[in-house]
């Protein structure tokens, strides 16, 4: 019965699996067999020690010489002092690269990954690479056009590395760097609208098309003014404990003012230093940034965090996360008395949190709960229910 399903649509269900999965479905017909055979995804993972190296360089010989086109190709290199095993890898990547892989995810220990050769397929969209960079790139070497999608992890970098890729490949719309070792001074590109960097560290961003920032980091980088809207500031609640002070929300607030709009920022803390809002008022930067969802997760903070916070942006929705009820606790009770100083004060000006206008709380079903400080700190707290907030500011 499993045969009667079309060829096309055995194929369909098998790129869906996982390589190890979509072998384990092959054995049951001759159908599903020869669908499994003719996969444009492959995966392999090389151990010496495990004697798979044979199967995948027969599994490449096939698609050579039966010029089976492959789609996306990941190779994992698990093994250490495989020296004699790196033709190999040489020749199983041109045969990828020859048959027009689109994808190409490469982990790689010790093997010298020959990045030049990659970037000249005319097919290749994406490359994801981990464990293993040149030291160097010469500028203008290659120009791939066809480069959409560059994910780059546990690797050293430095601002050569990376901008000579951005400018070898001047239609990458997508950058990913995670746990990246070096300093970056500096990544500019037109191209980019998504990027994403995880634990690198970097000074200054110039992509004026951005729509979408991922950042997790210690220190907030420069960001230059960008035309679009971005989705997501992320930080690390690791990298908090001894950054996290009068300076860090300055520099915070500059960066949300140079975009037009955030339609979500995601801030996640685990402690913070003194902050003295004296030093933030003295370093004021026009109008106040507007965010249309603020994610908060903080695990202990001191009396001056929500002042700050809502100084270096406004947002029209909060959604708080913590474990701490005294800090869930405190964090509401500062939000009322910034309302309740909206209510008293004629003066709009002064102070500035008298711009909070007006608060409303809701469940995670968005229907309406009372501002009542010890029960709301008991439902996100005690009950693990999602409450969020509107804030509604002064123009």
């Amino acid at each position: 019965m499993i045969d009667i399903l079309p060829d096309c649509l055995i194929q369909k269900i098998l790129c869906c699996l996982s390589f190890k999965e979509a072998t384990r479905m092959s054995i049951l017909s001759k159908t599903w067999l020869q669908e499994w055979s003719t996969l444009p995804n492959l995966e392999f993972t090389i151990n010496c020690w495990e004697g798979n190296i044979n199967t995948a360089n027969t599994t490449m010989e096939r698609y050579r010489k039966g010029k089976i086109p492959i789609q996306k190709f990941e190779l994992v290199e698990s093994f250490a002092n495989s020296r004699e095993d790196f033709p190999l890898i040489d020749k199983w990547l041109d045969i990828a690269l020859q048959s027009g892989v689109k994808h190409l995810s490469l982990n790689f220990k010790s093997y010298p990954m020959p990045i030049l050769r990659i970037l000249a397929a005319k097919s290749l969209r994406g490359l994801d690479v981990q464990g293993s960079m040149p030291d160097s790139l010469s500028s203008g070497v290659v120009n791939c056009k066809s480069l959409r999608k560059l994910s780059l992890s546990n690797i050293r970098l430095d601002e050569n590395i990376v901008q000579t890729l951005l400018n070898s490949c001047p239609f990458i719309d997508s950058l990913i760097l995670e746990y990246c070792s070096g300093k970056l001074q500096k990544i500019k590109s037109d191209s980019l609208k998504v990027l994403k960097i995880h634990h690198c560290k970097i000074e200054e961003i110039d992509a004026r098309n951005l729509v979408s920032l991922d950042y997790v980091g210690a220190q907030i980088p420069e960001l230059n003014k960008i035309a679009g809207e971005s989705n997501q500031l992320e930080h690390s609640k690791f990298g908090c404990i001894n950054h996290l002070n009068a300076a860090w929300f300055c520099k915070l607030r500059k960066f949300l003012s140079n975009s037009p709009s955030w339609s979500h920022v995601s801030l996640r803390f685990i402690n913070c230093c003194e902050i003295k809002m004296k030093d933030l008022l003295m370093d004021h930067i026009g109008s106040t940034p507007r965010v249309d969802v603020l994610n908060v997760n903080i695990e202990w903070m001191n009396q001056n965090f929500v002042d700050a916070l809502l100084w270096s942006c406004h947002p029209r929705r909060l959604n708080l996360f913590s474990n701490v009820t005294p800090t869930i606790t405190h964090f509401i009770d500062r939000l009322l008395f910034m309302m309740n100083s909206s209510h008293s004060i004629s003066d709009r000006s002064l102070p500035w949190h008298s711009q909070l206008k007006e608060i409303k709380a809701f469940d995670e079903k968005n229907q309406s709960l009372p501002l009542i400080c010890g029960e709301l700190a008991k439902r996100i707290r005690m009950e693990g229910e999602k409450v969020y907030f509107l804030l509604d500011w002064c123009s």
